[in-house]
């Protein structure tokens, strides 16, 4: 981190002591089944209580008080700790299960909550989620068979899902190419990836024979993806690298296949037609019937500007093939691994969107400093570098920070962690994780959250920093927005601190912050030359020039026409990704809404990914080249699907809908404005979900969100 940043000392110490990473294998099992026993012992407390006797602060709030003190997210980034991990996540879920199905303790939830004691909202809130989720776990399912079978269905389901994560995250698969065939990509893109002579081996592949010489390693893990499909100008070797990534973790497929089943089964055990109607019917949608028109909706808004965005991008394609006669594609088509270079190449060509030389501008830590400097400032915080030692972070390049509230004579909020780089056995995607939610107990002793962002942005060297290109910027703008969300949150449960909100509401605050990185000033002041961050990466820069004579150093901050250019891509090709999402989006709710249980079991869900990705995006794929729509293997790894945002996707389009409505009612006439700023944090993210989010809306905006600035927004881009 910056020196320059912060002072490395509180004012006073922090009330709470930060967590210690100092897990074993051993421990994590034995404290999942701690946890277990510590719930069990709480509820069979609970269930001696006569049901006339029991009210909230007698049955209720012993539980309450055990889920405040259990209820963490769990993060595991060492790969000596992940098979311990999968053992106590799957101890923990058994347990959890086997717990939410117990009717006696039912019966005390619905006896208290039929009483209607007057409480304090947010009790009377989480009494009410409580009594939901009983109904939910099956107890009111009256056919003995079908209950121990619903009970079998979870667990089984918890299980597949588990083992499929575990896939993703360990797999290891990638491809050689040589240099010629990644010919286009920035030099840096080299500097931390080792050639590989072609009787090498990596990642227990071997190179074949090849007249190029040397090769190199390449993974399917985004910093390699990415610069790829953006530069590499040879289309073979981005449909090569798309196709691979597209085909990884087969072993998935099958695992899929049956935790789509299994989903449905569930849901018609508890008597719902299927597993979307089960899980949006709590939900601020309601229906599947309502995301699926909202989706409708959003297609027929963008279809003509979508086509237009496609045409534009054909076109750019054959004048690319008629310039450069050494490239080879076929002109008649965009295909699918062609999406992502030639919007990089449109933005270069017609607003001079250098990628490379925009990221020179955009090292890591320069760039983290600015933006948390933007958080203090509208949101009256302070973050501040704590000087890790022993256990208190996992590795040493995990920075470290203690959060103040300076509108709260600088009082206590959390802790904040930052991951920035790819190591073994890390998580390979960005991410937010909860590790310690915060609440406040009955008692008014304060538990203070802790957030850890898990991102994987290129490793620094000693000629190099990390340099973030615009995709990267956004992302870790997105992420620091669900942190902000957690560390401001104050609620007196868990449950609902922070992101623990409704999915159909928990992306709107992060995306909302990404809005800042398109403002001129912000894109100003966090920009600064990585040539200026020290002598040696000075000299660093004037070797790698091309030509030294009259070499001139580059302006310490991206220069203004730059930064006019850069903003107004914004909503280039914006139809494109948004349709990107609502393909994603209706792929899930296909397969969580068939018609009858044996739909799934007969669905083709490969062919149906590949078949609505192209009548959706308007994109070619090899099918367009005479293969069968059944190429790839991309369903099963759709991660998104088995971690949480089943049924569930859609919300990436509707919290884009209300971020859009609260940055143009709230920061777009003044991003620095203070009193928005502390009147979004107040009412917008410190309930966190104590409420329902459509309230929180409502109180906030003075009406009901709608989708006018969403509209208007892609009528400008027209």
């Amino acid at each position: 981190m910056d020196s320059s940043f912060r002072n490395t000392q509180s004012i006073h110490a922090p009330p709470q002591p930060p967590l210690n990473f100092d897990a074993t294998p051993s421990s994590l099992v034995t404290d999942a089944r701690k946890l277990n026993t510590d719930a069990e012992s709480v509820v069979n407390q609970i269930t001696k209580i006569e049901q006339g006797e029991a009210d909230f602060s007698y049955a209720i709030l012993p539980f309450l008080n055990h889920e405040n003190l259990a209820l963490r997210e769990s993060l595991v980034i060492r790969k000596d700790l992940r098979d311990a991990s999968d053992e106590a996540s799957k101890i923990l879920t058994d347990g959890e299960i086997d717990l939410s199905m117990r009717e006696d303790f039912y019966c005390i939830v619905d006896a208290v909550y039929r009483k209607a004691e007057a409480l304090d909202p947010e009790y009377r809130y989480f009494l009410l989620k409580l009594h939901q989720d009983s109904e939910r776990n099956g107890l009111g399912i009256s056919s003995i068979y079908d209950k121990q079978r619903f009970r079998e269905v979870r667990k089984r389901t918890a299980d597949l899902e588990r083992e499929c994560l575990k896939n993703l995250n360990g797999q290891t698969e990638g491809l050689w190419f040589t240099r010629q065939d990644l010919k286009g990509l920035p030099d840096h893109f080299f500097h931390d990836r080792q050639s590989q002579s072609t009787t090498s081996v990596a990642d227990g592949t071997r190179a074949g024979d090849t007249e190029a010489g040397e090769k190199l390693w390449v993974r399917y893990k985004d910093p390699d993806i990415i610069p790829i499909m953006k530069f590499a100008t040879n289309s073979a070797t981005r449909r090569k690298m798309f196709m691979g990534n597209e085909s990884r973790c087969p072993q998935n497929r099958p695992l899929y296949c049956e935790i789509f089943a299994l989903r449905d089964e569930a849901a018609r055990l508890l008597g719902y037609p299927n597993h979307a109607a089960y899980r949006t019917h709590y939900k601020m949608v309601q229906t599947p019937a309502a995301v699926q028109k909202s989706l409708l909706d959003v297609r027929e808004l963008l279809h003509d500007q979508r086509d237009r965005e496609l045409a534009t991008l054909l076109e750019l394609k054959r004048e690319d093939l008629k310039e450069n006669r050494d490239v080879v594609g076929n002109d008649k088509k965009l295909f699918l691994w062609d999406r992502v270079f030639y919007d990089r190449l449109l933005k270069e060509k017609h607003y001079s969107f250098d990628q490379p030389m925009l990221a020179e501008y955009f090292s890591f830590d320069q760039t983290l400093s600015g933006m948390l400097r933007i958080y203090e400032d509208i949101f009256r915080l302070r973050f501040i570098t704590v000087r890790a030692e022993g256990n208190m972070v996992l590795h040493d390049s995990v920075t470290m920070f203690s959060v103040w509230d300076t509108n709260d004579n600088d009082s206590f909020l959390g802790y904040f962690y930052v991951d920035p780089y790819p190591r073994d056995g890390k998580y390979t995607h960005a991410g937010h994780y909860r590790l310690q939610p915060g609440f406040t107990a009955p008692s008014g002793k304060r538990c203070y959250p802790s957030s850890w962002l898990n991102i994987n942005f290129p490793y620094p060297t000693s000629t190099m920093p990390s340099l973030l290109k615009h995709e990267e910027l956004r992302r870790l703008f997105h992420e620091i927005g669900h942190a902000i969300h957690n560390l401001v949150s104050k609620t007196k449960c868990s449950r609902f601190h922070g992101t623990s909100v409704d999915r159909d509401f928990v992306e709107a605050p992060a995306i909302l912050l990404e809005k800042f990185l398109w403002n001129p000033r912000h894109v100003k002041e966090l920009s600064y030359h990585y040539s200026y961050l020290s002598p040696e990466y000075f000299e660093s820069w004037k070797a790698s020039q091309s030509s030294q004579e009259g070499l001139q150093r580059p302006p310490i901050q991206l220069p203004d026409q730059l930064i006019e250019q850069l903003v107004k891509t914004e909503h280039v090709n914006g139809a494109i990704n948004n349709v990107w999402k609502a393909w994603h989006a209706s792929f899930d709710m296909a397969v969580h809404t068939p018609r009858s249980h044996d739909e799934i079991l007969e669905m083709d869900f490969q062919v149906l990914f590949n078949k609505m990705r192209a009548t959706i995006t308007g994109l070619a794929g090899p099918e367009a080249l005479g293969q069968d729509f059944d190429w790839g293997n991309g369903f099963a790894v759709f991660r998104a699907i088995i971690s949480g945002y089943d049924a569930g996707y859609y919300v990436y389009l509707l919290s884009q809908i209300y971020s859009t409505d609260l940055f143009q009612s709230t920061f777009e006439p003044d991003t620095m404005n203070v009193e928005k700023g502390m009147q979004y944090r107040y009412q917008l993210l410190q309930p966190g979900g104590s409420q329902p989010e459509m309230l929180t809306l409502m109180n906030y905006l003075g009406r009901e969100p709608n989708a006018d600035a969403f509209r208007r927004e892609h009528e400008v881009s027209e």
